[in-house]
């Protein structure tokens, strides 16, 4: 049956973290050659700019407002180092989510490529034959707390588009099964297992879980509820309380 069988495993995902870092700013930096393909994101930059600059001085219209709110302008300017630190990685994250959007389109490729895909990755990943199986689906939705947590330090609604472009995101990498995330975690996962090839449904339920967590906190942040940390710890927990299950089952054997 090919139903269990695992996607062929790329040169890339065969080495460490380090490896794969090198590999990705490598092919990151491949953009740099081709000059029209930067000007979404520096229509982006000059956009955070100018309506950073009048968020300052004034309030803003509600026309402007949603275009602040759909571009995560004001992630980074509240909750100080900590707070502005977050912010610009939730900048990055919204950047690549345009990016996503508009660069397929160079090619004549349709946005977001692999979201239709999505859906039978994670069906398939959900069939589940020990409670051990999910942990993955716990540690992700805590983690996306947490880290949705940092980039909208305030958890304020007026910045919880980030939270709606990572769900986006990692759905995606579930669909074509490659992107940053998915790559970090299959090379972290296959250095921590001595060689052996990691489960492609356990990143699978990882992923899933981090875009429920994702969704949640930006559920959480436009019905004014302050609830990320919270919810994270008892997430966290949940999935650490499954994962020795499978630690259990072995030593008994």
């Amino acid at each position: 049956m090919h139903t269990n069988m695992q996607p062929p495993i790329t040169q890339q995902e065969k080495g460490g973290v380090g490896q794969f870092l090198k590999n990705y700013l490598k092919q990151s930096l491949e953009i740099v050659k081709h000059p029209l393909k930067l000007l979404p994101t520096i229509v982006l930059g000059a956009i955070w700019i100018v309506l950073g600059w009048f968020s300052s001085k004034m309030k803003l219209s509600m026309p402007l407002e949603v275009v602040s709110f759909l571009t995560f302008t004001q992630g980074g300017l509240f909750g100080g180092v900590i707070g502005a630190v977050g912010g610009i990685l939730g900048k990055v994250v919204v950047a690549a989510f345009l990016n996503a959007a508009i660069l397929p389109l160079f090619e004549k490729k349709p946005p977001f490529g692999g979201i239709q895909g999505s859906m039978r990755h994670i069906v398939g990943s959900m069939k589940i034959n020990s409670a051990s199986a999910m942990a993955p689906l716990f540690y992700g939705l805590g983690i996306a707390l947490l880290i949705y947590g940092f980039m909208n330090i305030t958890q304020s609604g007026k910045n919880a588009m980030v939270g709606l472009v990572s769900a986006v995101l990692l759905i995606q990498g579930i669909g074509n099964r490659g992107g940053f995330v998915w790559g970090l975690l299959f090379s972290i996962a296959n250095s921590s297992s001595k060689g052996k090839v990691p489960q492609f449904a356990s990143i699978t339920r990882f992923l899933l879980g981090m875009s429920l967590g994702f969704t949640l906190s930006a559920g959480l942040s436009l019905a004014g509820l302050h609830w990320c940390f919270w919810l994270a710890i008892p997430m966290l927990i949940i999935g650490f309380i499954f994962s020795i299950f499978k630690k259990k089952v072995n030593n008994s054997m």
